[in-house]
């Protein structure tokens, strides 16, 4: 079979320890096994027990503590009740989970200061995340998937080097290696509406396209991330101008803010609101109605998350 090739930044050094996220399932094994043999050899796996197979989620952990044995990597394996997590942060079971992991992979990176964790995320992983992304009207960054690696504000680098590779190349790895691994029993689960995507979904577009349309949907991906790249850049460079930005955070109501085309502008409020005022929930609607404060008759006033206020005057705006 031919080689799985590794997309990892150059930044990744096979002499220095890093993170593995592994569950135990056939992705996160072929990745260990697969930087193994590109010469990584201080891994450090990190498995998290969600809670929420009962069991089966205990013999996974049990699963990923001999292996590490048998090979001789550093193992840390915690366990964290994600459904309580969803239910008291009144969030999805899916979001709570994420949040518990990357609370999880800081402990380990504080512990070891180690930064970069490996995810075993492949190519079919991205198109259904393109595919959710374009159900929930998502722009340009949605449409972008997962990124091959995606720092956190946390300082956490998350670095994905089978997101190009098709599961199809890992299942016949793991074959010819003869490797052992964990079934997640809730990967056929028609409840999972990422399930439906992989098993109903991508075969239904197949059959109707008579051919395979991941290739297709990866590509769509990698153009979405280009083009959004690009336009943050020039909001970027808007906001880092001398006199946009004010020292007290405010933004000043310039001819140039005006004349900018909406891609950008509506990213130089996102970049602004983030990044300057540290606001959390800033999503499309926001975004739209402190566009619509620049019209002449547009508001002095908007709501924000978190019980604060977007106000504008004499050619300012700012967050109160």
């Amino acid at each position: 079979m031919p080689a799985i090739l590794l997309n990892l930044p150059a930044a990744c050094d096979p002499a220095e320890p890093v993170l593995l996220a592994i569950s135990g399932g056939r992705d996160s094994v072929a990745l260990m096994h697969l930087v193994r043999e590109a010469g990584f050899t201080q891994l450090i796996l990190c498995h998290l027990n969600h809670g929420l197979r009962g069991k089966e989620s205990i013999d996974d952990a049990a699963f990923v503590r001999r292996m590490a044995k048998k090979l001789g990597l550093k193992c840390e394996i915690e366990t964290e009740d994600v459904a309580a997590l969803a239910e008291k942060s009144r969030v999805s079971t899916e979001t709570a989970a994420r949040e518990a992991r990357h609370a999880f992979f800081l402990r380990m990176a504080e512990k070891y200061d180690v930064w970069v964790v490996l995810l075993a995320h492949h190519a079919e992983d991205q198109a259904e995340t393109i595919f959710a992304n374009l159900c929930r009207g998502t722009g340009l960054a949605g449409l972008a998937g997962i990124h091959a690696v995606q720092r956190l504000d946390t300082g956490l680098h998350l670095v994905r080097p089978l997101l190009q590779v098709r599961r199809s190349e890992i299942d016949a790895y793991l074959k010819s290696k003869r490797f052992k691994f964990r079934e997640d029993s809730s990967n056929t689960s028609p409840k999972h509406r990422r399930n439906r995507l992989r098993h109903e979904a991508l075969p239904l577009l197949n059959g109707i396209f008579d051919r395979d349309v991941v290739p297709q949907v990866l590509r769509l991906g990698s153009l979405a991330e280009q083009d959004d790249d690009a336009l943050q850049r020039q909001a970027l460079a808007f906001l880092m101008a001398d006199g946009r930005v004010k020292e007290d955070r405010s933004l000043v109501i310039t001819p140039e803010l005006l004349a900018l085309h909406p891609a950008v502008s509506s990213r130089v409020f996102a970049l602004w609101l983030r990044e300057a005022w540290e606001l959390p929930g800033i999503d499309h609607d926001v975004i739209e109605a402190a566009m619509g404060m620049l019209a002449p008759d547009g508001g002095a006033k908007i709501n924000l998350p978190g019980d604060r206020h977007l106000r504008r005057k004499a050619k300012r705006m700012w967050v109160e």
